[in-house]
């Protein structure tokens, strides 16, 4: 009788647990209305490194946007082959913005994200606000990808060509 109820009590537990639900994100608050309205993907963004791809912007159409969820102040990618990718804030080297990178390793996915109605929001002890910048061909770039502002960077206020956004999570149907 003690294990039909283990068992009972595990089933409930199962049922109970919150899925994750999937979402994509998506620009707004542009300056320049061509930023608005588009959805992020995942690329190979620099070619100096092979074992991690960038957050770019996949255009208007959701059909190639790339979908995430939210578990514990962490954005993850979700890949058919699950494979653990998150969504890091990394810091580039010689660069005034930063950029919001793929990475291949959970351990090193930014943690201290928060998702609401107002949007996406990185953690506050770096986190200033999210930029759509050009490709950087100098810099290996070759499409238009995420960047984010950090509170550690202080000139230029905006970066070259760059324009302020807002991203917000947005429901994937089947989610």
């Amino acid at each position: 009788m003690k294990f039909f109820a283990t068992v009972a009590l595990l089933a409930t537990a199962v049922a109970a647990a919150p899925s994750q639900r999937l979402f994509n994100l998506k620009t707004s608050g542009a300056s320049n209305s061509s930023h608005n309205d588009l959805y992020i993907s995942v690329g190979h963004g620099l070619i100096s490194d092979p074992l991690n791809s960038e957050a770019v912007f996949s255009g208007p159409s959701a059909n190639r946007a790339a979908a995430f969820s939210f578990v514990n102040g962490t954005i993850l990618l979700d890949t058919e082959s699950k494979a653990p990718w998150a969504l890091d804030l990394i810091n580039v080297a010689g660069v005034r913005k930063e950029r919001a990178q793929i990475s291949v390793k959970p351990t090193h996915g930014s943690k201290g994200f928060s998702v609401s109605r107002q949007g996406v929001e990185g953690p506050s002890e770096t986190w200033d606000g999210w930029l759509w910048c050009p490709a950087d061909m100098a810099a290996g770039q070759f499409l238009p990808n995420l960047h984010f502002l950090s509170k550690s960077v202080q000139d230029p206020a905006l970066p070259a060509g760059c324009d302020k956004i807002q991203l917000h999570a947005v429901p994937q149907s089947s989610a």
